[in-house]
């Protein structure tokens, strides 16, 4: 394709107006954000004076719990290690433990701490920023589960039978002593070649042999497990993007996945057993009208996919089985818009997602405040000093809230990055899917680029458009030229609006 005249112009605008315009940095990608979504990135005094006259008081000389090998296994950045693992096989299957770190213990109901991680709700993780739920104090260090030093928990002991199906499980507080805090990477490596000669050795091994297990189960059981590409940025120590690849999702992410399933599952039963309020997280049915939007799209594409009760139940073969299409990556993100967003309830209504009918989250007290809840409410059962808040709904209400925003923030940030990556681009020809159709223009999702840009209605070949909500089509009256969520299209890089995370695009 040849670059027209109008195009021409446009670019040379844009490099008059913005190129040579003063360089925005990460900082700048932060603060607006922050701002955007009113995010706190200050501490009060009372707090930081809580936090540091926090200790430990350890009254034990020994607890049981740690002549266990657990290891950590978490980014190569990480700080806050919320979880650490020990694995053994019986003779009648698998024992996994789960230590979570006792954020009850230093964060006490209706204390300066408290109200202040209420108030966030959540840890919010940006490129090269990370804004904590708790101060550092106690995030990075007291309730950081850090290798060779004593720390609290709450571990639960979950009992697997040969096949990975869990038998039965209980919950106690205690101390331990990581023996290591290891990678993903360096897991992966151990996945692959073998381990021997290191104190966790016996552990991470049945760890392995419980993991393929439950990676069954979850197939068996029909959890949907999209693929998407995830963006991952490069940067360098000047904070200037060096490439955008996709992020890699190793078998040692899995495996921690699948043992926080387990632990969290045995949480939300526990839950539902002893609690007169529970805390957790659903994931309702997708709504029929999200799901005729889909089935209509998909036709659209020539593939035969209704929308009925039981194509929605077994939707996880069905994302299986478009896997090998050149444009999977898009159909698996056309069908996740299609679904509700997760969110935290006093209402158990399953999790549609995972395929649990029961299930909390329990293991990220650090980062996450519903986490910490859950932890009060099992150590009260516990302990029968029972937890009770009248506001437990509203608070979780804030939660889901706070948590989209803090996403939302996050993928801010990402796209800002690949914007200013995307700059060198411009001109450029790219192939792209159509992902959103509006009266206005398209919406393409450049897959080389792992962004998307707006195809104004203006730019698209000169003909009167006409707008079709349900088919979700584009079409010219004169020249027939039509346009269809999902549909393949080449596309010019135009205006690129690093600060405002936006892309300008031409046909």
């Amino acid at each position: 394709m040849l670059l027209n005249s109008n195009l021409l112009k446009k670019i040379a605008k844009f490099l008059t107006n913005n190129i040579l315009s003063s360089e925005v940095t990460i900082l700048d990608f932060h603060k607006k954000a922050l701002a955007d979504y009113k995010i706190i990135d200050s501490w009060p005094e009372d707090v930081l004076k809580e936090a540091k006259i926090s200790n430990d008081n350890f009254h034990k000389k020994e607890d049981s719990l740690e002549n266990l090998p657990f290891v950590t296994i978490d980014g190569e950045d990480a700080k806050d290690f919320d979880d650490a693992i020990h694995c053994s096989m019986t003779e009648s299957g698998f024992t996994l433990r789960v230590a979570i770190a006792d954020v009850s213990f230093y964060v006490k109901p209706n204390s300066a701490l408290d109200k202040e991680a209420r108030k966030r709700t959540t840890s919010v993780y940006l490129p090269k920023k990370v804004i904590p739920m708790l101060p550092e104090k106690l995030s990075n260090e007291l309730c950081s589960l850090q290798p060779n030093k004593r720390r609290r928990c709450l571990c639960v002991n979950i009992s697997f039978d040969k096949n990975g199906h869990i038998e039965e499980y209980t919950f106690q507080r205690g101390i331990i002593r990581s023996a290591a805090r290891l990678t993903y990477n360096q897991v992966e490596e151990f996945i692959n070649s073998g381990i021997e000669n290191v104190v966790y050795e016996n552990s991470l091994k049945s760890s392995f042999f419980l993991f393929e297990k439950l990676l069954k189960n979850r197939k068996s059981r029909g959890a949907l497990d999209f693929e998407i590409s995830e963006p991952f940025v490069s940067t360098d120590k000047q904070a200037k993007v060096k490439k955008v690849q996709a992020r890699k999702r190793l078998k040692a992410h899995k495996l921690i996945e699948e043992f926080m399933l387990c632990a969290n599952i045995s949480a939300a039963d526990f839950l539902s057993k002893y609690a007169k309020e529970g805390v957790f997280r659903i994931h309702d049915y997708p709504e029929s009208l999200k799901i005729d939007r889909l089935s209509q799209v998909l036709k659209n594409r020539a593939i035969n996919w209704n929308g009925s009760v039981e194509d929605v139940d077994n939707l996880s073969f069905f994302i299986e089985k478009i896997c090998k299409r050149e444009d999977s990556s898009i159909l698996n993100m056309l069908v996740l818009q299609a679904m509700q967003r997760a969110e935290y309830s006093t209402l158990n209504k399953g999790h549609f997602g995972l395929k649990f009918p029961k299930y909390t989250h329990f293991t990220s007290p650090i980062r996450r405040y519903p986490d910490l809840l859950v932890h009060r409410i099992i150590i009260g059962i516990l302990t029968k000093q029972e937890y009770n808040d009248a506001a437990l709904q509203q608070i979780l209400e804030e939660c889901s809230e706070k948590e989209k925003l803090a996403e939302y923030a996050s993928k801010q940030v990402v796209q800002n990055l690949i914007c200013q990556h995307v700059k060198q681009f411009i001109g450029k020809s790219f192939s792209g899917f159509i992902t959103g159709v509006k009266d206005f223009g398209l919406f393409i999702e450049i897959p080389e680029l792992f962004t998307s840009g707006l195809l104004h209605v203006n730019d698209l070949p000169n003909d009167f458009y006409r707008y079709n909500a349900r088919h979700h089509t584009l079409q010219g009256r004169k020249r027939g030229n039509k346009f269809s969520l999902g549909s393949q299209i080449d596309v010019y890089i135009g205006d690129v609006k690093e600060l405002e995370g936006k892309i300008s695009l031409y046909y």
